[in-house]
C-alpha cells in the first residue's frame, strides 16, 4: 500500500487511516523476523482458459470447406446414442490478426453436447501432426478456432497409384481415421483432423502401418512417391502387389465382346442369379456355348483366349473357412483331389461347411508375371481388357437344425447298454467346381458322400445312410460372381516398379 503525497512520515501512537492506495499487505515483525500475508484472491482457472476466446463479431467467414450432418453415433460398428447436429468447416479472418484460421462451427439440437467432445478431443492433441487448437467461441453457434488456414484433400487430390500408396502408408502409420481426415496447411505439410469431404482415393489395407513416411504434400506427386519407394527396394514387392490386387475394376462380358448378345436368343437355359453380375445388363438366357467353358483359374483375353493359368497339379484355390464349419472335424485333403472330414456332432444341431475361392493369391500370381504375358504377346493396348472370373462362395449345409441329432439318437438307443464307441463316419467333399459350367452342375448334384472307410474308397449307399439317420446336405452358393480387370495405369505402374527394382 502507500501513502499519496507523503515524504519522511513517522508513526507513532495509535492512529488510523482512511485514504490508502495500493494492495493491501499484513506484515508482522517478531524478534527481527517478517512474516508477510497476501491478501490477494485467488483466481479460478478452467479448462477453457489454456485457449484465445473470441467473440463472434471478430470472426469473418470466408469459405465453407465442407458440412455435415448426422443424426446418429456409431462405435464399432454399431448405433449407441442419437446425436443430432450440424458441422461445418471454414476458412476464416478473424479482427487484427494477419493470418487465417480454420474453424468448425456446431448447430443443431446437440450442438453444444458435440462441441465439448470435439474440443476434449483437439484440446489434448498437440502435435505437428494433427490439427491444433487456437481458441474458442460459446455462443450459441459455438466454435472450435485452429490455428493455420487448412485445405482438405478431398478439394485438390487426384488419383493415382503411387499417390494411393503412399497415402495408404500415411493414414495407417499415424492412426488417422481415413483419407477423408487428411489436410494440407499453408506450409505444404499433410496432418490429421476432422473428416473432411470424400477424396478420390483408394486405400490399401494392406499398406504396413509401421512404415514412417514424409508428411511433405509433395509426395502427392506420382513421380516422387514412386522414388520414395523406389529407395526402399524390394521389401516393398509385398505391398505394391497386394495394393494393385486391390485396385481391380468390375468389367462386364456385354463390355468385352458382342457375339454374347448376338447368340441369347439361340440358348434356352435360364440365367442363375448367382451370375447376374457378369453382365452390365443381365441377360434373361444364359449363353453357355460361349461362357460356360470359362474357368476361374484362368486370365482371359478380351477374345477369351487362355493367357495365364494356375500351375496345373498346384493346390485348389478353394478353401473351407473354419469360421463356417459347424459339426464336422479333422479337415484332411486326399490326393484323390477329394477332402475329407469326421462327423462330430455332439457341439451343434446342424452341419454346415463354407468355401471360399482364393482369388487374392490368382491375382497376385497374374500381376506379378502380367508384364512378361503382355510382351509375348506383343501388347500395346487394351491390357484394361484382359479378365478372371471370381466365383461365388459355396456352403454345403443340412437342410434343417435338429433339437437332438437323429444319428445320435440312433446309435445312443443301439449302444445304450454297452460301453462301446459307435464307428467313426466320414464326410467326403468332391473337388469343388473350376469353371462356370461345372458351378451350374455342381449347384443341382449331390457334391459330396458319407462312408466309414477313412480313404474314401466305399460309399455309403443311400438305404445305409437312411438306415444310420445321416442328414442329408444342401449345396447352395453365397454372393454372386463377378469379374475383374485392372486400368492401364495399374500394370504400367507395375512395370515401372520391376524395371526399377531390375527384374
Amino acid at each position: 500500500m502507500s501513502f499519496t503525497d507523503s515524504s519522511h512520515t513517522a508513526i507513532t501512537g495509535k492512529n488510523t487511516f482512511t485514504h490508502i492506495q495500493g494492495n493491501q499487505v499484513n506484515r508482522t515483525i517478531n524478534m527481527g523476523t517478517v512474516n508477510i500475508n497476501n491478501a490477494q484472491r485467488s483466481a479460478n482457472y478452467t479448462k477453457y482458459d489454456q485457449f484465445h476466446k473470441i467473440i463472434l463479431g471478430d470472426i469473418i467467414l470466408e469459405k465453407e470447406l465442407y458440412s455435415s450432418w448426422w443424426d446418429w453415433k456409431w462405435r464399432c460398428g454399431k448405433i449407441f446414442a442419437k446425436c443430432k447436429a450440424q458441422r461445418t468447416i471454414y476458412t476464416i479472418e478473424i479482427l487484427n490478426y494477419k493470418a487465417k484460421f480454420t474453424a468448425m462451427t456446431y448447430e443443431g439440437e446437440d450442438a453444444q453436447h458435440v462441441w465439448e467432445e470435439d474440443f476434449e478431443l483437439f484440446a489434448h492433441t498437440k502435435n505437428p501432426g494433427s490439427f491444433q487448437l487456437f481458441g474458442i467461441n460459446q455462443s450459441t453457434i459455438p466454435m472450435l478456432i485452429f490455428h493455420n488456414e487448412l485445405i482438405p484433400l478431398g478439394h485438390f487430390y487426384k488419383y493415382s497409384f503411387w499417390s494411393s500408396l503412399y497415402l495408404s502408408h500415411l493414414t495407417k502409420n499415424n492412426k488417422w481415421e481415413s483419407i477423408r481426415s487428411v489436410w494440407k496447411d499453408m506450409r505444404g505439410f499433410l496432418c490429421g483432423g476432422p473428416e473432411g469431404p470424400n477424396a478420390d482415393w483408394k486405400f490399401f489395407s494392406s499398406a504396413d502401418g509401421s512404415l514412417v513416411v514424409p508428411k511433405k504434400a509433395d509426395m502427392l506427386k506420382d513421380d516422387i512417391s514412386f522414388q520414395f519407394f523406389c529407395k526402399i527396394g524390394s521389401s516393398m514387392d509385398n505391398s505394391i502387389l497386394k495394393c494393385a490386387g486391390f485396385s481391380q475394376e468390375p468389367t462386364y462380358l456385354d463390355d468385352l465382346y458382342l457375339e454374347v448378345t448376338k447368340d441369347l436368343l439361340s440358348n434356352d437355359t435360364e440365367t442363375p442369379y448367382y451370375l447376374y453380375n457378369l453382365w452390365q445388363n443381365p441377360c434373361y438366357y444364359f449363353p453357355m456355348n460361349i461362357i460356360g467353358r470359362l474357368q476361374f483359374h484362368t486370365v482371359y483375353s478380351p477374345s477369351k483366349e487362355a493367357v495365364a493359368r494356375w500351375p496345373k497339379g498346384a493346390y485348389s484355390l478353394w478353401e473351407f473357412v473354419d469360421w463356417g464349419q459347424m459339426g464336422l472335424v479333422e479337415k484332411i485333403v486326399l490326393s484323390s483331389g477329394l477332402t475329407r472330414f469326421k462327423l462330430e456332432m455332439t457341439q451343434g444341431k446342424r452341419i454346415c461347411l463354407r468355401a471360399e475361392y482364393n482369388w487374392f493369391k490368382l491375382r497376385i500370381a497374374w500381376l506379378s508375371q502380367s508384364s512378361w504375358v503382355f510382351n509375348a504377346l506383343g501388347m500395346n493396348k487394351g491390357e484394361e481388357n484382359f479378365f478372371l472370373i471370381n466365383p461365388p462362395h459355396l456352403m454345403i449345409h443340412s437342410a434343417r437344425n435338429y433339437d437332438s441329432l437323429p444319428f445320435f439318437d440312433f446309435y445312443n438307443h443301439k449302444y445304450s447298454n454297452k460301453k462301446v464307441l459307435p464307428p467313426p463316419i466320414y464326410l467326403f467333399v468332391h473337388p469343388l467346381p473350376e469353371s462356370i459350367s461345372e458351378l451350374m452342375s455342381w449347384k443341382n448334384s449331390q457334391p459330396y458322400f458319407w462312408s466309414f472307410d477313412e480313404t474314401g474308397q466305399l460309399e455309403m449307399s443311400e438305404e445305409e445312410c437312411e438306415r444310420w439317420r445321416l442328414p442329408k446336405l444342401t449345396p447352395q452358393t453365397n454372393g454372386l460372381a463377378f469379374l475383374s480387370s485392372w486400368p492401364m495405369h495399374i500394370y504400367a505402374a507395375l512395370q515401372d516398379w520391376q524395371k526399377a527394382c531390375g527384374l
